[in-house]
């Protein structure tokens, strides 16, 4: 608890959490646990939450000196990490129902951590503000996460009517999830509402879509899955046709949409290609058009 660790500029001994434990814990049964990333470097618990976390049965840990001018990397993440770990030190805590969440600078933040830790959150609420997955801002995160993510991952988008720039930050991200088949997730227009973090109805509402999302259709889970495979098959295509036409610039611009949009399921395409464009391995080029 000294130094901090390596790309690290925390030293957990020196920082502070906010913390709500609900009055009924006992630790005779597991709670979930929310982790709140706050766009000020206040981690205070929101006004008029604490009847819906105890209703969830929900732990509320959130930094201070993690707000918006804090760096992403080597503060807000380890800081929400780090307050998760302390939370699982001191309490019985039910690992299907870990969140993370934040509003407005903290949701986009939040947004990256479920993504890239998604074998540790189980879902997240992203208020106002988020980005998708599958941009240069966010890219697909590794295999075994991207598929924890679309297999048990529960998500909620917030957004106010009279947030036109969020709506449409807000839109393109539900959108990225959903074209990825990331499917359980709830998308809540809130009515005559401008930038502010959630009022405690509508924040019980998104913690109990976080506790029981239902399954998606499997003609919707199938459909999507048909739909992203023909997408997938469309880049590949495009990036072969432009190495046969000579032009290596636009291969390369490609492939790299391609391992954007599409992370780990562009493989083996991606590095096969690559290997080609770098000639590394001419056996991976495609063959000539008439060859």
């Amino acid at each position: 608890m000294g130094a901090p660790a390596p790309g690290q500029s925390i030293t957990p001994s020196a920082e502070t959490w906010h913390v709500f434990v609900p009055e009924d814990y006992s630790g005779s049964e597991p709670y979930g646990v929310l982790v709140w990333i706050s766009p000020s470097d206040d981690g205070a618990l929101p006004g008029g939450w604490q009847h819906a976390l105890r209703d969830n049965k929900l732990i509320y840990v959130a930094a201070d000196r993690s707000g918006n001018a804090q760096d992403v990397v080597t503060r807000r993440v380890p800081l929400a990490l780090t307050g998760l770990a302390g939370i699982e030190a001191a309490y019985k805590v039910d690992a299907s129902r870990v969140y993370v969440g934040g509003f407005s600078g903290g949701g986009v933040t939040a947004s990256h951590v479920a993504a890239a830790y998604a074998d540790v959150f189980t879902g997240g609420l992203f208020v106002s503000t988020s980005h998708g997955i599958g941009t240069l801002d966010m890219p697909v995160p590794p295999l075994d996460k991207f598929q924890a993510m679309r297999s048990r991952g529960r998500y909620v988008f917030t957004v106010g009517s009279e947030e036109t720039d969020n709506q449409i930050m807000t839109t393109r991200a539900v959108d990225a999830f959903r074209s990825l088949c990331i499917l359980r997730l709830e998308y809540l227009h809130i009515p005559n509402a401008g930038h502010a973090n959630l009022d405690s109805r509508v924040f019980l509402r998104a913690l109990k879509y976080l506790d029981t999302a239902p399954d998606p259709a499997k003609t919707d889970q199938s459909g999507c899955e048909r739909d992203l495979s023909k997408r997938r098959s469309v880049a590949v295509a495009a990036v072969r046709d432009a190495i046969r036409a000579g032009d290596k610039v636009k291969a390369q611009a490609l492939l790299t949409e391609l391992k954007t949009g599409f992370g780990p399921l562009a493989e083996p395409d991606y590095s096969n290609l690559s290997a080609c464009l770098a000639g590394m391995d001419p056996q991976a080029c495609p063959a000539a058009s008439g060859g």
